[in-house]
């Protein structure tokens, strides 16, 4: 979890000079995750809980170079179909800098080639699977212990 918020960090380190990028104003910095928080896997849902706390204890001492993290979490009730609406929503409306987290490899290969497509950076699937690291791709960063 540490490398997760430490990958983190160092990217929305960056921020000050990205006065361009989709989600990043003057005073905030837009993030996205999903993760279930009803049905059978709503146990997982405390990753994404968790980050959200992360992210409110960061607001609470000064933000990121005086920006607030805006936490977008959605709960896709562990369903592939949900993820990719939920993503595609909240990246097509309000505009996400990044993506953290996600739980589970379905899920996010629902929308591992949405997100490649609009170049927006992923840090830290929340999935063990190879399919995050081989073959490498650009903005997807996962620091999960692979299952094999």
């Amino acid at each position: 979890m540490l490398v997760l918020f430490v990958s983190l960090a160092f990217l929305l380190s960056l921020a000050p000079n990205l006065f361009a990028e989709e989600g990043v104003t003057d005073t905030e910095i837009h993030i996205g995750s999903w993760g279930p928080q009803t049905g059978p896997g709503a146990a997982w849902g405390a990753v994404p809980r968790g980050t959200g706390a992360y992210f409110q204890w960061i607001n609470d001492n000064g933000g990121i170079h005086g920006r607030k993290i805006v936490y977008h979490m959605f709960d896709d009730g562990y369903n592939p179909a949900k993820t990719k609406a939920g993503v595609k929503e909240l990246q097509e409306g309000t505009g996400m800098f990044a993506w953290v987290g996600g739980v589970g490899t379905s899920p996010g290969l629902a929308v591992r080639d949405y997100l490649a497509k609009k170049n927006v950076p992923w840090v830290g699937p929340s999935a063990g699977s190879l399919h995050w690291v081989e073959p490498p791709q650009k903005n997807l960063f996962a620091v999960y212990p692979l299952y094999a």
